[in-house]
């Protein structure tokens, strides 16, 4: 068992320091109503200093998440702002002449928000805060420059299973924790059922992962399981690393 209190502590300090230094007076982020955004909101507000938390909902979004969202901000006493971005997707929708697949639109939807953090970053001179998950990382689930893009991020080494177990360290709301993963991409969407596992499966996985080889934890779970987080983690690993830049070092 983590010593929870201590990694609580930790991270504070690593928001506070990296503010500090970079010269920036605050920290914005989304807040959805899940887990991970409530967990990097609650780290923000612990730190005093303060933070700014959008509300980008869309037509496809759960009223109950967005109710959790508001009451999370006004129980951290965050300064917060709903900004609805369907028209967004619809002008852009309208533009391009057809409709999207729900993956494009997902990805679109993601994109739109953080476009909308960094510039209110902009404006009120604040740090867009990550919310992403290890589990998401190493998988990842998540659109490149949309939800993991940020300036820093405070939850990328804890595992999904372990954002649980820090949810309740820092009193998350037990509703907010109980409910099933959904970025509310689109109607119905769950971060599981896209994947195909739960992430206590996922991350049992992907922890062993990190010093064994797929072949081996072949040998140990349920092959397609296996499979799929390699895979995935092959496929995405371009996502951890800023592009590459051609070298022209012999010119």
């Amino acid at each position: 068992m983590r010593d929870w209190a201590k990694i609580s502590e930790k991270i504070v300090e690593f928001l506070t320091s990296y503010l500090k230094k970079s010269g920036a007076e605050g920290f914005v982020l989304g807040v959805s109503g899940g887990i991970d955004s409530a967990v990097v909101a609650a780290l923000c507000a612990r730190t005093g200093i303060e933070t700014y938390a959008l509300l980008m909902p869309t037509k496809y979004s759960n009223e109950r998440n967005l109710s959790d969202a508001l009451k999370l901000c006004e129980d951290l006493k965050i300064t917060h702002k709903i900004i609805e971005i369907q028209p967004i997707l619809d002008s852009f929708t309208a533009q391009i002449g057809e409709q999207p697949s729900n993956l494009r639109m997902g990805n679109l939807s993601a994109r739109a928000r953080m476009c909308l953090l960094y510039d209110y970053s902009a404006k009120v001179n604040a740090l867009v805060v990550g919310t992403s998950n290890k589990s998401e990382r190493l998988l990842g689930y998540g659109t490149i420059y949309g939800d993991t893009a940020c300036a820093l991020n405070p939850i990328g080494e804890l595992f999904k299973t372990e954002i649980y177990e820090l949810a309740r360290e820092l009193g998350i709301d037990e509703k907010i924790i109980a409910k099933a993963p959904s970025a509310d991409l689109w109607e119905g969407q769950s971060d599981e059922a896209d994947i195909g596992y739960s992430y206590e499966r996922l991350d049992e996985v992907l922890r062993l992962a990190q010093s064994k080889s797929e072949a081996e934890l072949a040998r140990e779970f349920d092959q397609k399981l296996v499979s799929t987080v390699f895979s995935r983690m092959r496929a995405n690993k371009f996502k951890l690393f800023l592009p590459p830049i051609a070298s022209l070092e012999d010119e």
